[in-house]
C-alpha cells in the first residue's frame, strides 16, 4: 500500500492535479499537511486528508487529522501550531502523548523523515517554496503489514526520486 503526502502547495492547483494524475493508479491515500490555500470543495481535494495550515483561510479545515489506516495511527498537523522551525520538540512530546506511529507534517518547507522513539515524522517539503532541498518535493509512503516500510522522496516535475532524503 502507498500514501502520497503534500504540503505547502499555496495555491497550486497545476501541480497538485499532476501530481493526482502521476499516482491516481499507485497510491491508496492522499495526506496534504496544509496550506493548500484552497476551497475545501475543491475537486482536487476531494477524498484527501487535509489539514490547516496558516495560510489557509481559517476554519476551512481541520487543524488536525488523527486516520487510522492500514493499522497505523497517523496524526496530521501543519507544524505551525507545534512551532516546527524552530525545534520538533513539541511535536515529537505531543506525538508521544498521542501514541502513535507516523506524524505527518509541513510548514517548514525542509523535506526529510526520521524516527525517533518509534515515531517516525514525515515532511514531504513544498510543492512550491521549497528551502531544502532546493526542488519541490513530495513523499510516497510505502505500507506494509501494519508497518512503514519506506518513505520515499520525489521531485515535483520530473517524478524522479530524491534518494539522498529517502528513509
Amino acid at each position: 500500500m502507498q500514501w502520497l503526502v503534500v504540503s505547502d502547495t499555496h495555491g497550486d492547483r497545476d501541480g497538485l492535479k499532476m501530481l493526482r494524475e502521476r499516482h491516481e493508479q499507485d497510491v491508496q491515500a492522499i495526506f496534504h499537511c496544509g496550506d493548500s490555500e484552497l476551497a475545501s470543495d475543491d475537486p482536487l481535494l476531494q477524498s484527501v486528508y487535509v489539514v490547516s495550515g496558516n495560510t489557509d483561510l481559517r476554519g476551512t479545515f481541520p487543524e488536525h487529522e488523527e486516520p487510522k489506516i492500514a493499522g497505523i495511527n497517523i496524526w496530521m498537523t501543519h507544524g505551525h501550531l507545534y512551532q516546527v522551525k524552530n525545534s520538533n520538540q513539541l511535536l515529537q512530546q505531543t506525538a508521544v502523548d498521542k501514541g502513535v506511529q507516523l506524524v505527518l507534517h509541513g510548514h517548514s518547507h525542509f523535506a526529510g523523515a526520521y524516527e525517533k522513539d518509534g515515531i517516525i515524522y514525515v515532511n514531504p517539503g513544498s510543492l512550491t517554496l521549497p528551502k531544502k532541498p532546493r526542488e519541490a518535493t513530495y513523499a510516497i509512503i510505502t505500507v506494509e503489514n501494519g508497518e512503514v516500510q519506506a518513505v520515499r522522496f520525489y521531485e515535483k516535475e520530473s517524478g524522479e526520486e530524491m534518494k539522498s532524503l529517502s528513509f
